[in-house]
């Protein structure tokens, strides 16, 4: 799918990016960090997830993101190529333009199975009410899940846990 088919399609997921650097200067910390296209709200490079699975979580965060108006999104990479999970995380959050660009309020969940990383990477517009503390605390709650093979069952608890932290109403 193209940018602008998911422009269209996801207006504050791909809203233009907050990165204080600019995309065209980015850091010596996104080195490694591979110009990964957002498949949408949830991009599985790494082929964790099933379509119906993947569906259902797009889903979800569909619905936090009408609920509270911050975009969440779901990403799993094969390989973090060297860099830095917490760099990986914030590096695509601020490419891809994760969340409104005024609000900074976007929200990046991380997987990278093959080397055991997992990060929650925040916009600073969200570190009142998901702090890099309870973020962590959040992966550690995900940790079992991927431990006994159920990645789902980890992402859907983390949108759970981060859900309830920024306020969804249900």
């Amino acid at each position: 799918m193209r940018r602008a088919a998911l422009a269209a399609a996801f207006p504050i997921l791909l809203a233009a990016s907050g990165c204080k650097a600019g995309a065209a200067r980015e850091s010596a910390a996104c080195e490694g960090v591979p110009q990964l296209a957002p498949a949408g709200r949830v991009t599985d490079a790494a082929d964790l997830l099933d379509p119906a699975t993947e569906a259902r979580l797009t889903d979800r965060l569909a619905r936090y993101e009408q609920a509270t108006r911050h975009a969440m999104v779901v990403v799993t990479t094969a390989s973090l190529n060297g860099a830095r999970v917490d760099n990986f995380a914030t590096c695509l959050g601020n490419r891809w333009g994760v969340g409104d660009r005024d609000r900074d309020d976007g929200i990046l969940i991380l997987i990278a199975p093959y080397e055991r990383q997992m990060r929650i990477a925040t916009g600073d517009g969200m570190e009142k009410i998901l702090s890099d503390d309870k973020a962590q605390e959040i992966v550690q709650q995900m940790t079992p899940y991927f431990k006994q093979g159920d990645p789902a069952g980890g992402l859907l608890e983390g949108i759970e846990a981060i859900a309830a932290q920024t306020g969804e109403m249900r």
